[in-house]
């Protein structure tokens, strides 16, 4: 009996112990708006997994390249392949985004994660972030 009862306790343990791990990994992947107020959170140079990287300047511009490879921004924008460049605006969760000399309205930036880590999108559906490529601050 006491050998039946060490496997229940053993099991129980193993089981708490599993469910505890799934818990923190599904916390630490959530996706959290964030905001985005001001030019400095955003300046710099931040690149995707295919390459493609952009440069916010704080004068509110910004330059691009890659954004026209793998379909980085999409969804019926056209024009990126010579045109990388254009204004951007923080405005809390979403910036807007306006690019020179390409068709691509109503593009706005996204912000994920936490305010000290967070990622930046392109995206046209703000309701549900519709992100294809999450945009990284480049360290250094």
């Amino acid at each position: 009996m006491a050998a039946n009862q060490h496997q229940r306790i053993r099991r129980a343990f193993m089981g708490a112990a599993s469910g505890c791990a799934v818990t923190f990994l599904l916390a630490s992947c959530s996706v959290y708006p964030v905001e985005v107020n001001t030019a400095d959170q955003l300046t710099g140079v931040w690149s995707d997994w295919s390459g493609a990287t952009v440069e916010f300047k704080d004068d509110g511009t910004f330059t691009a390249k890659g954004l026209d490879k793998a379909d980085v921004v999409g969804w019926g924008c056209s024009g990126f392949a010579d045109r990388q460049h254009g204004t951007w605006s923080p405005s809390g969760t979403y910036g807007t985004v306006t690019f020179d000399g390409v068709d691509c309205e109503d593009m706005k930036l996204a912000f994920y994660g936490s305010p000290d880590s967070f990622i930046a999108c392109f995206t046209r559906d703000v309701t549900s972030g519709g992100c294809t490529h999450e945009f990284s601050r480049e360290k250094g």
